[in-house]
C-alpha cells in the first residue's frame, strides 16, 4: 500500500512539473520547428542558387565554344575576353561554382598567355575545390604557369602537391614533372630520387620509363650516383 502511494506521489509530482513547464515545452517545440523549417527553406534557396549559377557557367562555356571552329583567331580572342569578364561575377563564390568559374577563367587566361593571372585563378580554384578531384588538376596547371613565369621553386612545390594526390588521374605525369622541375633547378640528387621513386612504384608506366632514362642520363653526366 505504501509502495502504491509512493508511486502515485511521484507520478503526481511529474505531472505537476510537466504542467508547470508546459508553456516552456511548447515554446521550445515551436522554436525547434521554426529552425527546421528555416533550414529546409535555406537549403532549397541555396541549392536553387547553385543550380542557377552552374547553368550560367554552362551558358558562358557554350557561347565561348559555339561554332568556334570556323572563327578567326581575332574572333576567338574576343570571345575569350568576353567570357573572362562574364566569369568575374562567379569567381568569388564558394564551392563548386567558384571552383568551376576560376578553372575556366584560368584556362582562358593561359590561352591568352597571361600566365600571372592564370596562376592566380588556378590558386583560387585549388582553394575552392579542396579535397575534390579538381584540386590536383589546379595544382598541376598552377605549376605549369609557375614554369612559364620562371618561378622554379613554386613549380616544384605545386607539381609535388599534384603528384602526391593518390586520386589524380595524371599522377605519374605530375611526378615526372616534379622530377624534371627539380632537375631544371639544378637539384640533381633530389631529381634522381624523385625519378627513382616514380620508377620504383610504377615501372610499367610510360612516364616512369621516361624517368628511368633521366636517371641513367644523370648518372652518365656525373650528376647523380
Amino acid at each position: 500500500m505504501a509502495e502504491n502511494t509512493e508511486k502515485q506521489t511521484a507520478s503526481s509530482k511529474l505531472n505537476s512539473f510537466i504542467e508547470s513547464k508546459k508553456k516552456i515545452f511548447i515554446t521550445c517545440l515551436i522554436i525547434l520547428l521554426c529552425a527546421i523549417v528555416g533550414y529546409i527553406i535555406a537549403a532549397v534557396v541555396i541549392n536553387n542558387a547553385k543550380v542557377a549559377n552552374l547553368t550560367a557557367l554552362d551558358d558562358i562555356s557554350y557561347t565561348l565554344t559555339e561554332s568556334s571552329a570556323s572563327l578567326e583567331e581575332s574572333e576567338l580572342t574576343a570571345r575569350r575576353i568576353d567570357a573572362v569578364e562574364k566569369l568575374e561575377a562567379y569567381t568569388s563564390k564558394g564551392g563548386i561554382v567558384g571552383a568551376r568559374a576560376n578553372m575556366l577563367k584560368a584556362d582562358l587566361l593561359y590561352q591568352q598567355k597571361n600566365y600571372a593571372e592564370s596562376a592566380e585563378a588556378w590558386k583560387a580554384t585549388a582553394s575552392k575545390a579542396a579535397k575534390t578531384y579538381i584540386e590536383p588538376i589546379a595544382y598541376y596547371n598552377l605549376a605549369v604557369c609557375n614554369e612559364e613565369l620562371g618561378q622554379n621553386e613554386e613549380a616544384i612545390a605545386n607539381y609535388k602537391l599534384a603528384a602526391d594526390n593518390k586520386d589524380f588521374i595524371l599522377k605519374t605525369h605530375a611526378a615526372f614533372s616534379y622530377g624534371r622541375a627539380l632537375e631544371s633547378a639544378g637539384k640533381y640528387a633530389e631529381a634522381f630520387t624523385a625519378y627513382s621513386d616514380l620508377y620504383g612504384s610504377n615501372p610499367d608506366d610510360s612516364w616512369a620509363k621516361l624517368a628511368k632514362t633521366r636517371m641513367l642520363t644523370l648518372q652518365i653526366e656525373g650528376k647523380a650516383e
